[in-house]
C-alpha cells in the first residue's frame, strides 16, 4: 500500500504523523510521497520527512513544488492595484529552484505543481483581465517546473483543475508537458476528476492517474467511471491528506480522526477492487509497483 499525495506538514497530520504512519505500516503500508506547495511549507516538510525516515526506515519520499494557487493567494494578500504579479511569481519560482537545488539528492519528484482554473473564479474581485494574467503566470511557472523535471530527470505530481465541463486546464497542462518534455517527462495527474476525453489524452502521454477518497463518496460516480476506464497499470493511490477523509470516516461520527491519512488508502483499494472486479491484493500489488516505477529515485551508474 502507498500514498502518492499527502501534505504531512499541514494540521492535523503533522501533530499525529507518528501514530498515523505506524497505523499505515500495520496495514502493509510501504511508501508515502510528501508534497510541498510553496516557500511556507518547504522547510517544515523537508525536516519532518527526515525525522520520520529516521524512525520508520525511509518510508517518506519527498516532492518539492509550487502549487498554482500560490499566485492568486499572493494577489489576495496584497493590494491588487499596486501588486506586480509577474515579479511576485518570478520570486516564487526562484525560491523554489534554490530549495530544489539544495535538496536535489533528497527529492523524488516535483510537486505539487500544475494549473488551476477553478479557484480564481471563487473570488469575486478578480477582473477578466486579471484572471487571464493569473492563468498565464501559472502556465509560465509550470513550463519552468517541467524544464527542471527534465533537467533533473524527476517525475511530476500534477494538479489540473477547472470548472465542471471545462477541459482547457488539462489541455493546457498536456500541451506544456508535451512541448517541454517531448515525451520524456513522467508524472501523475493527482486527484483527477475531469472528463473521459481528457483521461484518454493523459494516458496517451504515458501518465499515471491518482485516485483518492472521492471514489468512495456517494457523489463520486464520475470518478468511479474514470477508475473503470483507467488501466490498473496507470493507477496510483492517494489521500491528499489531511483533506478528503474516506466516506467511512465521514459517515461514522464515532471515529475521532476525521482527516485524510495514509491508512485510509485501504478504503480506496477496496472500492477500486470492486470496480475492477479483482482482489484487494491485486490492486495493492500492481499500484505499489506503479508507485515504485514512477517515484523510486533512480540510482545513477
Amino acid at each position: 500500500m502507498h500514498d502518492s499525495h499527502i501534505h504531512i506538514s499541514m494540521s492535523p497530520l503533522k501533530e499525529n504523523m507518528y501514530g498515523d504512519i505506524q497505523e499505515f505500516i500495520d496495514l502493509n503500508g510501504k511508501k508515502i510521497l510528501a508534497q510541498t506547495t510553496d516557500i511556507t511549507d518547504y522547510q517544515d516538510t523537508i525536516a519532518l520527512t527526515e525525522t520520520l525516515n529516521k524512525k520508520f526506515k525511509n518510508i517518506v519520499d519527498l516532492a518539492i513544488g509550487i502549487h498554482p494557487n500560490v499566485f492568486e493567494e499572493g494577489c489576495m494578500n496584497n493590494q491588487l492595484e499596486d501588486f506586480d504579479l509577474y515579479k511576485y511569481s518570478q520570486k516564487q519560482i526562484n525560491l523554489f529552484e534554490e530549495v530544489l537545488k539544495e535538496n536535489i539528492n533528497k527529492t523524488n519528484a516535483i510537486g505539487e505543481c500544475g494549473l488551476d482554473y477553478y479557484n480564481m473564479y471563487l473570488y469575486g474581485n478578480f477582473t477578466s483581465i486579471q484572471i487571464e494574467e493569473l492563468k498565464e503566470i501559472q502556465r509560465r511557472a509550470f513550463k519552468k517546473l517541467c524544464q527542471l523535471a527534465k533537467q533533473y530527470d524527476l517525475p511530476m505530481s500534477i494538479h489540473a483543475r477547472a470548472k465542471d465541463g471545462d477541459n482547457s486546464c488539462v489541455k493546457d497542462a498536456l500541451t506544456i508537458l508535451a512541448c517541454e518534455g517531448k515525451g520524456s517527462i513522467r508524472g501523475c495527474f493527482h486527484s483527477y476528476t475531469g472528463s473521459k476525453e481528457m483521461l484518454n489524452s493523459i494516458l496517451d502521454l504515458g501518465m499515471y492517474i491518482g485516485f483518492n477518497a472521492i471514489v468512495t463518496y456517494p457523489n463520486g460516480e464520475n470518478v468511479r467511471e474514470l477508475v473503470n476506464l483507467t488501466p490498473i497499470e496507470n493507477i496510483l493511490l492517494e489521500t491528499d491528506g489531511p483533506f478528503l477523509p474516506t466516506q467511512r470516516v465521514r459517515k461514522d461520527k464515532k471515529i475521532q480522526k476525521r482527516y485524510g491519512r495514509p491508512s485510509l488508502v485501504k478504503d480506496i483499494i477496496e472500492i477500486i477492487a470492486k470496480i475492477k472486479d479483482t482482489t484487494y491484493t491485486n490492486i495493492e500489488s500492481i499500484t505499489d509497483n506503479n508507485y515504485t516505477k514512477l517515484f523510486e529515485k533512480k540510482v545513477k551508474s
